[in-house]
């Protein structure tokens, strides 16, 4: 199973909106994708165009290792979401290794430990301060990566984190995430942002992202 799991270092980093772009452009590129919401908070579909209303998840299967694929929605063609349901007490486990007939799926994960098997992590970033602290605290997993979104070059604090990062050896992806407005304004159409705004700098930006989740990982995104 090619599995890449994104996971935000604190609330607030865009983790889950980023899913949803990244499914839909590796789509785009001829992949079948699964999409795992595995955030109690249940907030993935939304970006999915999944009804509030709609009660189906993972966390309200008596057996998820069996039963999964009878709680997925379909956003598209090759396109699939198992949203996590908003269950409370449910935990992922070995059940995601049951996982099957997609080229790619993309985990969803709250803050916490990370589940047990094989797959990529990204973790999510913001250039600010919060982050830097965090960073610093942070325990590394092996081969984890470090995704910076909603970056700004014209900011002076973002920058300069950047560049401390970078002296410093962290595992940052060279591809970088700029703060785009139509990434925002795409959770409120309830839509992934390449489908909303196709031509957006973000949408091109998580193209080149889906190319290195496809591949191998073993070059960095340009």
């Amino acid at each position: 199973m090619n599995c890449v799991a994104l996971q935000g270092i604190r609330g607030g980093v865009g983790t889950s909106s980023l899913v949803a772009g990244l499914a839909l452009a590796a789509r785009e590129q001829g992949a079948r994708v699964l999409a795992v919401d595995l955030c109690h908070d249940n907030l993935l579909g939304i970006h999915l165009g999944l009804p509030h209303a709609d009660a189906r998840g993972w966390s309200r299967l008596a057996d998820p290792a069996r039963e999964w694929r009878s709680a997925l929605y379909h956003y598209e063609e090759g396109l699939d979401l198992l949203p996590h349901g908003g269950q409370p007490g449910a935990s992922a486990g070995d059940w995601l290794q049951a996982l099957d007939g997609y080229d790619l799926v993309l985990l969803d994960l709250p803050l916490g430990p990370v589940p047990a098997i094989p797959c990529r992590l990204l973790t999510i970033v913001n250039a600010d301060a919060n982050c830097h602290v965090r960073l610093h605290r942070h325990a590394w997993a092996a081969g984890e990566r470090l995704l910076v979104t909603q970056f700004s070059s014209r900011r002076a604090l973002q920058q300069d984190l950047l560049d401390l990062w970078q002296a410093a050896g962290l595992p940052l992806l060279g591809l970088r995430l700029h703060r785009d407005e139509a990434m925002a304004e795409a959770m409120a159409a309830k839509q992934p942002v390449g489908r909303y705004a196709p031509t957006s700098l973000v949408a091109h930006e998580l193209a080149s992202l889906a190319s290195w989740c496809l591949g191998a990982g073993g070059d960095d995104p340009c």
